[in-house]
């Protein structure tokens, strides 16, 4: 079995692909910005990204690294905390890129998130990993994270971002948002709701970082999508149907997310309709590809 070096593990997604790989029978090794901070079954080694410090023997005798470590973007975007959502990406590369240089025997390949934030918007365009970036925050800080940690490529190490999408997680993320207000019988479409809405299950994401770091597939960016966009009407009816609620109408109105939610609210009203042909070629397969199906296995 081969040794996993990962950062951001003690998110969401970052839970669910230690859980896969201890269940896989790998070695898992997390950095943490926590001293002391313990985990059953993980060994846990030090860093501070902010200071440039990193604990290198982390990454010292790796096979892979799994890197995801960044602010979260569903935060008030004030001026202060946009800096935080894009220094946070760079400087935890940076770190990792300069320890990197410093190990002997490092690992392999490195997996790092990125979003499909960096194609912006569209109702009818259908995105792919040949798309320029767009010219708005999102993506921007996207561009700039992967211009990063694309330099952790090196002759003996490949560099892979993933650019996910929605993620569907129990409790966490968009439906640990919408399920309550689903469950209270009060949830509704955001906007006009033909927004395009491109997930993927966690359990698929978790997957996918791992096959992308042990499969000998080519550097570069590989969009981390479902088969099934659907709008946002859709995805939303999807949770009310699984839960037994009904749909509440109308819609939330446009000029109320943007007065609530600041520009933060681009991340409700955005469409995008993203391909995942790229990684399905690179011999990945899907688990979850139907919104029902994945909606009841997560909502159970």
């Amino acid at each position: 079995m081969s040794i996993f070096t990962i950062t951001g593990a003690t998110g969401s997604v970052g839970k669910a692909i230690v859980k896969q790989l201890l269940h896989e029978g790998h070695s898992v090794r997390i950095l943490s910005t926590r001293k002391g901070y313990q985990w059953n079954a993980v060994e846990v080694y030090y860093w501070n990204p902010e200071q440039g410090s990193i604990d290198d023997q982390a990454l010292e005798g790796a096979d892979f690294l799994l890197h995801l470590a960044g602010a979260t973007v569903s935060k008030r975007w004030t001026a202060s905390y946009k800096r935080v959502i894009n220094d946070s990406r760079i400087y935890t590369s940076q770190v990792l890129h300069d320890a990197l240089k410093r190990v002997k025997n490092g690992p392999s390949c490195c997996v790092s998130a990125s979003a499909i934030g960096y194609y912006g918007s569209s109702f009818d365009q259908k995105f792919n990993e040949e798309h320029p970036p767009a010219d708005d925050f999102l993506a921007s800080v996207t561009e700039n994270w992967e211009r990063y940690t694309k330099q952790l490529e090196s002759p003996t190490c490949r560099s892979i971002q993933l650019r996910i999408g929605i993620v569907l997680d129990r409790g966490a993320g968009v439906l640990g948002r919408l399920v309550p207000l689903a469950k209270a019988g009060i949830a509704s479409p955001l906007g006009k709701g033909n927004q395009w809405t491109s997930w993927i299950h966690v359990e698929d994401l978790a997957r996918m970082f791992i096959y992308a770091a042990t499969h000998s597939i080519d550097s570069g960016a590989y969009n981390a999508v479902s088969s099934s966009p659907l709008t946002n009407k859709e995805f939303t009816r999807a949770i009310c149907r699984v839960l037994w609620r009904p749909m509440v109408f109308p819609p939330v109105p446009e000029m109320l997310l943007k007065l609530v939610l600041g520009e933060m609210s681009t991340l409700a009203l955005m469409s995008q309709r993203v391909s995942n042909s790229k990684i399905i070629s690179a011999g990945f397969r899907f688990k979850h590809v139907n919104i029902h199906a994945a909606l009841k296995d997560l909502l159970k």
